[in-house]
């Protein structure tokens, strides 16, 4: 049994709009620096953009019948079409945003770890920097 133009289009629809409200959630939880809770939506991500790559190659191997050709996109496939990779964009630019933030954090509290083991106490009580610390101390009486 094959799907109508129509039938194919619905599905299509129906499979844009699941992927476009999962990543307007994405996108939001991304804005707020909710990452922890953008994880928990990788599975259901997985499904929904499984579910859109098996719908697309229909028409992209496939000739296209006359009925088909005849039919063309409906614009509102196409609308839902354009949201979904104005979605994408947004989705692409907020990961690698908070993939910067997320290495900034890191970097900075190894610059702190690494500051404080380079500060102490010195001979007169006051705070000292050692500078050799990280270094390797060999005991000379061994």
């Amino acid at each position: 049994m094959t799907d109508t133009p129509q039938d194919l289009q619905s599905r299509l629809l129906q499979a844009f709009g699941a992927v476009s409200a999962l990543l307007e959630q994405e996108n939001a939880l991304l804005k707020t620096g909710r990452w922890q809770d953008v994880e928990t939506l990788l599975p259901r991500k997985r499904t929904v953009l499984e579910t859109l790559r098996k719908l697309l190659p229909l028409e992209q191997t496939r000739p296209l019948t006359a009925e088909q050709r005849s039919a063309g996109v409906s614009t509102e496939l196409e609308a839902a079409a354009r949201q979904f990779n104005m979605l994408v964009r947004a989705n692409e630019e907020l990961l690698q945003s908070a993939i910067a933030a997320q290495g900034t954090l890191i970097q900075l509290v190894l610059d702190d770890a690494a500051q404080e083991q380079r500060t102490g106490y010195g001979a007169s009580g006051g705070y000292t920097v050692d500078s050799h610390a990280g270094a390797l101390a060999l005991r000379s009486d061994v």
